[in-house]
């Protein structure tokens, strides 16, 4: 039987199991206690997947840290109403040169209305 799909073997094959697009797009953050933000900060967004994604910022960010983070989204809703994609994750790993989160939540809202608009 002839294999449909040719998966990548050897050390350099990716093990994500989701997509990564590459995006640069600004963002906040700010690191979640359950109470106030205890630190915010803002960054670049380098890549996203549904299930993570990768940022550069000004500072480390300790794994296990949990982030609110939200980006200006670049598709207007109807062509006309600004969103944002509003995230909620755990640090999985940081250096100097990037932040890695994992999502545990997220969703879309409007800048204008700050209406919820469902997540895809």
């Amino acid at each position: 039987m002839d294999r449909l799909v040719q998966l990548p073997n050897g050390p350099a094959a990716d093990r994500r199991s989701c997509l990564r697009y590459p995006l640069t797009l600004e963002l906040r953050y700010s690191v979640s206690n359950g109470r106030a933000p205890a630190a915010t900060g803002a960054g670049r967004l380098i890549d996203l997947s549904n299930s993570g994604l990768r940022f550069v910022a000004p500072e480390f960010l300790e794994p296990g840290l949990k982030l609110d983070i939200s980006i200006d989204w670049p598709i207007l809703l109807d062509g006309r109403v600004q969103l944002q994609l509003i995230a909620t994750g755990v640090v999985v790993w940081s250096n100097r040169t990037a932040t890695a989160i994992q999502i545990h939540r997220h969703h879309y809202q409007t800048l204008n209305l700050g209406l919820n608009v469902a997540a895809g």
